[in-house]
């Protein structure tokens, strides 16, 4: 128990040092999760008893677990107490196919294939992929499962006159688009551009395809990628659960004397 400093390791507030009190109880709360004092779906003390172990004022306890569950570390369940949440997975945005995503995160990823058409593009489809109105497209949808859950919906357009001989069939070789591409039509990524929007899924069929209920909050992810030549090959339209999603950026500070 984390009531025990033996089983926590060391639990100290240093008052003497410049870091806020809230944050060393996040950070002591945080360490027992991480050794496993705390797993997935455990139960943390209550705020009195958190009063009473870290010595410190109850609105200190009320604001480390606040902060604690808007990162999604934690969660409350009213009348019963603050629970430990299943991890989310980060997302980093980098070129990675959500298939090699989910392998180095050490996600069991497996893919439904919904459709596998040809259209015709229009709009912003027709826009990301610099065709003109009305040519064609395929278009293909799948559910994306991590360990056996649904946690994305992925809508894939690719121009036709680029593979022309495209089969659905190919899926069945490997599950990520980007590798079927590079083996079968020998076209990789490159570069590629992502907008990411905070949605609430407002389509009933969207919902249940997901596992979720009306208007819950989702990412909403377009990508377009491009080739080594600069030909936009795929324009992609995701929904990612916001329940199983965060977002990681990785900043650093512009070169010496490229500073805007």
């Amino acid at each position: 128990m984390i009531t025990q400093k033996k089983e926590v390791g060391q639990l100290v507030i240093n008052r003497s040092q410049p870091v806020p009190l809230y944050y060393q109880v996040e950070s002591q709360i945080l360490d027992a999760i991480r050794k496993g004092v705390y797993k997935e779906g455990d139960r943390l003390p209550s705020e009195a008893e958190l009063q009473k172990i870290f010595g410190v004022s109850i609105t200190t306890i009320k604001k480390a677990l606040s902060d604690l569950v808007q990162k999604d570390v934690l969660y409350r369940v009213q009348g019963k107490g603050t629970f430990v949440a299943r991890p989310k997975i980060q997302r980093t945005l980098t070129l990675l196919s959500f298939t090699e995503e989910m392998k180095q995160k050490g996600i069991k990823l497996t893919t439904e294939l919904l459709t596998s058409e040809q259209q015709s593009a229009s709009g912003e489809i027709a826009e990301r992929l610099r065709l003109a109105e009305g040519e064609s497209v395929w278009v293909l949808e799948r559910l994306r499962y991590g360990d056996g859950e649904p946690i994305a919906l992925q809508t894939s357009y690719l121009p036709s006159k680029l593979f022309s001989d495209f089969n659905p069939a190919f899926f069945d070789d490997s599950q990520s688009l980007y590798a079927i591409l590079s083996d079968k039509y020998g076209v990789t990524p490159h570069r590629a551009s992502e907008v990411y929007s905070a949605i609430n899924i407002k389509s009933k069929t969207t919902a249940e395809k997901l596992g979720v209920e009306l208007n819950a909050a989702a990412f909403l992810v377009k990508r377009t990628t491009y080739d080594q030549a600069g030909i936009a090959f795929e324009y992609a339209v995701s929904i990612l659960r916001g329940d199983k999603y965060s977002i990681s950026v990785d900043l650093s500070p512009r070169e010496e004397g490229k500073v805007g």
